[in-house]
Parts: structure tokens; C-alpha cells; sequence
């Protein structure tokens, strides 16, 4: 495995990030201590970064696969906080259930432009406050959005960004893949630590996930590739992959097993999904929800918005 300096923080993050939001509840929704087993299953090879989320419920399964393990991992969490309120709760949240003094990387989630940073700055200036304290080590945003990349590269205060990549330029916002390649590639000067996320486009490319995640990890403005894995399975082809090493053929049919978005039938049609989603993929079209496939990253966003339950990733 691979190690890399995460931009100029004193965080060095193993080339292959563990995504864990494909665990928890809005995805495969394994047990605390099912999913303990797929990210220690990991962490056995050599990953030592684990990527999550306040959203993601997955704190208990990291923390579980942490407990009696000596070496050091790298924790990347986010939060939707907005507010100085919101975030104290969100950071003492994410102390207290990942069972840890420190929080390695902590990110306001998902910002869309410097004018959404810019209103969320009360929750950051809570984040930034935190680093001064010891309490954090570096801070930054996550992002689908090109114009957000380029922007929050001049932002002084920002260590850390984790942009939306694929080869196939799925879900990326306000540009093409050659403009979020090209943002990047600026805020690597700029000196961000930048790992990426949704490398095989939410299971859009699982038919070729060998040549998607090649394309993330060939690219040398990050330092890490963050890939959701639910199953030992999935660890050990996506870690043969990142290693350049030949998948056998059952592991990588298992890395590549196809995913999608589960509508039940009774879905109330509200539209808080349709808020939810950043990637435009669903609407409301004669009382009925309607989603496209095509657009669609399989964050699984939507079925935490869901009031009713009606959306998940299977």
C-alpha cells in the first residue's frame, strides 16, 4: 500500500481511503459489528484512512473496528452543520461515538460555492477554533461542485478538499470532467490535501471498476481514492487494484456488483428527497416520483431525507 502526505497537513493517508457510508443504514446497512469486520478486514491491509459522515450513522462500526487496534488510522468525518450550535453538537457527536479525543479531518459536507462556505461560517469558524484547541487537526470541504474545488483552493483557512471524480465525469457539477481535473490539479498548488470520492460514479461504472478506479489513482493531484466497500470481499479486490495487482475473477465480479436506487411503493411523493438530491436525479411529476438513473450517484442522501423510509440503496 501506498502512503501519501495529505496536502500540507502532518497527515500521511494510505492511497486507498476506507468510504464508509456503504455499511451504514443508507446503503447495505450491516450490523456494527458486520461492518467492524469489513473496515477491519481493511485495515489489515494496509488502509489507514477511513472516510465518513455525521449522515452516514457509521460511527459505531469504525469505532468497533478500531477498538484493540494499535496503529495509527486517519479519520475523515463531515457534517451538514451549519450553524456554531449545530457544529459544536456535530464535533462533540463525532468525539464521543468514534470514541476519540481527536478528529484527524473534519469538513462542512457537501458545499456547493465560496457563497455557501461563506454562510456556513459561523459552523467552520467552531472547526477552525477546534484546530487551535488540539482538538482537530485539519479542516476543509467536501464537494460535487467544480466551481467550489477552484474557490476553496484560495481560501487560506481550508487544509482539505475531497472532490467528486470519475472517469465518466458522473454527478460532477458546473463543469465537465476536464474542468473539476483541471480545479484540482489548482488547489494541489495551492497546497490542499485533496482525496477524491465516488471514483466508480456511485456503482454507475461497475461493468469496467478496475479501469474507473485506476483513473482516481492515477491521478496525481490526490492523495487518497475514497471507495465505499461492504464486504471482505470488496476489500481485498479494490486493494488488489489500488496495489496494481490482477484481481481474481470471483473478487472482482464482487468489488463490481451492480447497485441501485429502491423506490417503495409507498413513497408519499413529498419531495424531500427531490431537496435532497445534489445530483438532479429525481422530480415529481404527476404525484408520483420519478428518478433518473442516469444522473444519479447512489449517495443514498435521498433515503435520509425520506420521512416515510422509502429510499435505499440495494
Amino acid at each position: 500500500m501506498e502512503y501519501r502526505p495529505l496536502g500540507e497537513t502532518e497527515l500521511t493517508v494510505s492511497h486507498l481511503c476506507f468510504g464508509a457510508l456503504t455499511v451504514g443504514p443508507l446503503q447495505k446497512n450491516l450490523s456494527v459489528a458486520e461492518g467492524a469486520k469489513v473496515i477491519r478486514r481493511a485495515l489489515e491491509q494496509g488502509v489507514n484512512f477511513i472516510d465518513t459522515a455525521q449522515l452516514y450513522g457509521t460511527y459505531p462500526h469504525i469505532a468497533r473496528a478500531l477498538e484493540g487496534w494499535d496503529e495509527p488510522v486517519v479519520i475523515a468525518t463531515k457534517s451538514y452543520a451549519y450553524t456554531a450550535e449545530l457544529m459544536h453538537q456535530a464535533l462533540e457527536e463525532a468525539r464521543r461515538e468514534l470514541d476519540r479525543d481527536v478528529i484527524d479531518v473534519f469538513l462542512l459536507h457537501e458545499q456547493e460555492s465560496i457563497h455557501t462556505i461563506r454562510g456556513h461560517w459561523p459552523a467552520f469558524e467552531v472547526l477552525l477554533q477546534a484546530k487551535l484547541n488540539g482538538i482537530v487537526k485539519a479542516v476543509g470541504v467536501s464537494t460535487h461542485a467544480v466551481a467550489c474545488v477552484r474557490q476553496a483552493a484560495s481560501v487560506p483557512e481550508i487544509d482539505v478538499i475531497s472532490p467528486l471524480i470519475n472517469r465518466a465525469g458522473v454527478g460532477i457539477i458546473g463543469g465537465s470532467k476536464e474542468d473539476m481535473l483541471s480545479a484540482m490539479a489548482f488547489a494541489k498548488q495551492m497546497g490542499k490535501g485533496l482525496y477524491a470520492m465516488k471514483p466508480l460514479a456511485g456503482g454507475h461504472l461497475y461493468k469496467d471498476a478496475q479501469a474507473a478506479l485506476r483513473f482516481a489513482l492515477a491521478n496525481e493531484s490526490l492523495a487518497s481514492v475514497a471507495l465505499g466497500m461492504q464486504s471482505a470481499a470488496e476489500v481485498d479486490a479494490n486493494i488488489a487494484i489500488c496495489e496494481g495487482r490482477e484481481t481474481p475473477t470471483l473478487l472482482a465480479q464482487a468489488a463490481a456488483w451492480p447497485k441501485r436506487l429502491h423506490i417503495e411503493e409507498w413513497c408519499a411523493a413529498c419531495g424531500a428527497c427531490v431537496d435532497a438530491c445534489g445530483s438532479g436525479a429525481l422530480r415529481l411529476q404527476g404525484g408520483q416520483l420519478h428518478h433518473d438513473a442516469e444522473r444519479c450517484v447512489l449517495c443514498g442522501y435521498c433515503g435520509a431525507s425520506c420521512p416515510e423510509f422509502a429510499l435505499k440503496i440495494i
